[in-house]
């Protein structure tokens, strides 16, 4: 897991060509001005997600990870907090589901919180399970990218 700003996005460009072009495009693409969905880049080999929502409490969500992708998510405006924990030990709650590279599993008692506010992004590796989109300190309306980023060819 890598948390930082999209100021500082070009120390992350050792991870690949893939993640230095998600990077790139997050910040001249003006991807928010897009409408809600998904967008291809390199076919399913890099594709992002433009996402609005708001935020929910923990209890009304739950973690996911993927074994195929990795997530770049950025907020741009809204802010939100997302649990964290590494796969190992958690129960399975929605076995993987390979044509949508996820599985789901019951929130643990003890993980980390990650909080993001505008600019803010992490990059979410498999086996790295994570819940977005909850309420920080009360709801938000949140404007978030997604990059899906294929980790193999």
């Amino acid at each position: 897991m890598i948390l930082d700003t999209l100021e500082n996005s070009s120390r992350y460009e050792f991870l690949g060509p893939r993640f230095a072009q998600a990077f790139e495009l997050l910040k001249t693409g003006n991807l928010t001005d897009k409408e809600a969905g998904s967008y291809e880049v390199d076919g399913k080999n890099l594709y992002y997600m433009v996402q609005s929502y708001n935020t929910k409490p923990k209890e009304e969500r739950r973690f996911e990870s993927h074994r195929v992708y990795a997530d770049i998510q950025v907020v741009f405006s809204g802010r939100e907090a997302m649990g964290l924990i590494q796969v190992t030990g958690l129960e399975v709650q929605i076995p993987y589901e390979e044509t949508k590279d996820i599985i789901f599993y019951a929130t643990p008692s003890d993980y980390t919180e990650l909080r993001m506010g505008p600019r803010d992004f992490v990059v979410l590796f498999p086996n790295e399970a994570h819940m977005p989109q909850c309420q920080w300190d009360g709801p938000a309306q949140v404007s978030k990218i997604v990059f899906k980023v294929a980790l193999e060819n």
